[in-house]
């Protein structure tokens, strides 16, 4: 009975132990924030890098006669 409860209150201490460590570890950086340096001009990205106008079809005039199916 003794090596049960020793075996629960040591769980219950490295989960607390884990908690503390978690909540006070510091917050991950975006790579364009983390990964600048002073020699490369590195901004926010934004959220559309494709651009404003894309559909998410390809461009008919861009695929090969080939590889256009009837």
């Amino acid at each position: 009975m003794g090596m049960i409860l020793t075996g629960i209150v040591l769980a219950v201490a490295i989960a607390l132990g884990a908690g503390v460590f978690f909540l006070n570890a510091p917050q991950q950086q975006p790579a364009w924030q983390a990964y600048s340096t002073e020699s490369v001009r590195v901004g926010d990205p934004g959220h559309n890098l494709v651009g404003p106008n894309w559909s998410g079809e390809p461009d008919p005039s861009a695929v090969g006669r080939d590889e256009i199916s009837s």
